[in-house]
């Protein structure tokens, strides 16, 4: 019977390539989050450009400095388009961070819009002191969800 015993420059050439093929895993896996964590924010972006459209319920308002009108929305209900900019301002956002041997995936959407020094989409959603919330996050999120799970479910 035959004993091999590694030792010398076989054991570390052996060690050198077993860290080559975790990498070049590791790699490939982190590749497919990536992939998987941009789609999901695209997603996010999609179901916001449908929560962010239609015709709305609450009153009826001229736009300033033109003959047009709209309808704002009501108490609960997202927000109106008035000039759309809102709805056209959210842009996906994804990245991943690296904590130690585990991977944390972030897909989002942001909205940079001001009114004032605040962001446009926080004071719609949370309301102010003089207008009732137009909650939309939530929703977006409720509709983006499935094709979330299902786009992490077959990476």
């Amino acid at each position: 019977m035959r004993k091999t015993i590694y030792s010398g420059t076989n054991a570390v050439s052996a060690s050198n390539a077993v860290n080559k093929a975790i990498a070049l895993r590791v790699k490939g896996i982190k590749g497919k989050i990536a992939a998987g964590t941009y789609r999901a924010s695209n997603e996010l972006r999609n179901a916001s450009l449908c929560i962010l459209r239609g015709q709305r319920s609450g009153r009826v308002y001229r736009i300033p400095f033109t003959k047009k009108k709209y309808t704002a929305s009501a108490q609960g209900e997202s927000p109106a388009v008035r000039t759309g900019i809102f709805r056209l301002s959210w842009g996906a956002h994804n990245y991943i961070r690296k904590n130690g041997t585990q991977f944390e995936a972030v897909a989002s959407i942001e909205s940079n819009i001001k009114a004032g020094k605040y962001l446009l989409g926080d004071i719609l959603e949370n309301g102010t002191r003089k207008m009732a919330k137009r909650p939309y996050k939530q929703k977006i999120i409720n509709m983006a969800m499935p094709k979330i799970r299902e786009i992490f479910k077959n990476l």
